[in-house]
C-alpha cells in the first residue's frame, strides 16, 4: 500500500482533546482577556439588548431551549 503523502507525524506528546483540550482552552482564555481589554464591553452589552417586549420574550425562550440541551434534555426535533 503505498504511503499517503502529507501525513503529519503523531505529536511527541498526546494532546488531551475534549473537556482537558489545555491548548485550546488556554487560547480562548487569552483571546477572550485581549477582547475584554480592546472593546467596551458594557457599550457592546445594550447594544445586545432586546429592543422591545416581543424580542425579550424570544430571546428568554431561546435561552430555555439552549439549556434544556445542555442538561441533557429532550431535543425538540421528532
Amino acid at each position: 500500500m503505498p504511503a499517503r503523502k502529507n501525513r503529519m507525524p503523531p505529536p511527541a506528546k498526546p494532546l488531551i482533546q475534549g473537556e482537558g483540550d489545555y491548548i485550546s482552552a488556554g487560547r480562548y482564555q487569552r483571546e477572550a482577556h485581549r477582547f475584554a481589554k480592546e472593546h467596551d464591553t458594557e457599550s457592546l452589552a445594550r447594544a445586545a439588548a432586546p429592543r422591545n417586549e416581543a424580542e425579550q420574550r424570544e430571546m428568554v425562550e431561546a435561552e430555555k431551549k439552549g439549556k434544556s440541551k445542555a442538561r441533557g434534555g429532550k431535543s425538540s426535533r421528532p
